[in-house]
C-alpha cells in the first residue's frame, strides 16, 4: 500500500525549503547594498542577528521534513550530502559568534549555505516526480 499523505507533505515542505533559502540567499546578497544605498531604516528593521534566528526555527526544520522524508524513499545521498552541507552553512552562521568569522564570512556561510540547501530541495523535488519517492506495492 501507498504511503499517499506523506507526498503532500514532503512537495510543501521542499517549496518551502526553496523558500525560505531563497530569502536567505537574498537578506545576504541585498542587506549590504541596500545599507551602501541609504535604506537603512527598512533594513534595520529585520537585523541580521533576528533574521538568523529565524532562519534557524524556519529553514532548518523544514529542510529535515523535506529531506528526511524524500531520502527514506529515494535514498539519494548526494541530496543528503547537499542538505548537511547547506544545513552547516546556515547553522554555523547563525550560531557561531560573530567575532569567529566576522562579518563578510558569516554572509558568505549563510549564502553559500543557502544555495546549497536550495539545490538539495530541486534534487528531493526532482528524484520525487521521477516516482523515487512512491513506495512500490509489494
Amino acid at each position: 500500500m501507498r504511503e499517499q499523505p506523506l507526498v503532500p507533505v514532503r512537495s510543501i515542505a521542499d517549496s518551502l525549503g526553496i523558500f525560505g533559502s531563497a530569502l536567505c540567499a537574498l537578506h545576504c546578497a541585498l542587506v549590504p547594498s541596500l545599507l551602501v544605498a541609504g535604506f537603512a531604516l527598512p533594513t534595520a528593521l529585520l537585523s541580521d542577528e533576528l533574521f538568523h534566528r529565524l532562519a534557524l526555527i524556519v529553514v532548518v526544520p523544514v529542510a529535515l521534513l523535506a529531506l528526511t522524508l524524500g531520502c527514506r524513499r529515494h535514498r539519494n545521498r548526494g541530496v543528503l550530502l547537499l542538505g548537511i552541507l547547506g544545513l552547516g552553512g546556515i547553522i554555523g552562521s547563525s550560531v557561531l559568534p560573530h567575532a569567529w568569522l566576522g562579518e563578510t564570512w558569516e554572509r558568505v556561510a549563510m549564502l553559500a549555505g543557502s544555495l546549497l540547501l536550495i539545490a538539495a530541495h530541486l534534487r528531493n523535488v526532482r528524484l520525487c516526480r521521477r516516482g523515487g519517492c512512491v513506495e512500490q506495492p509489494g
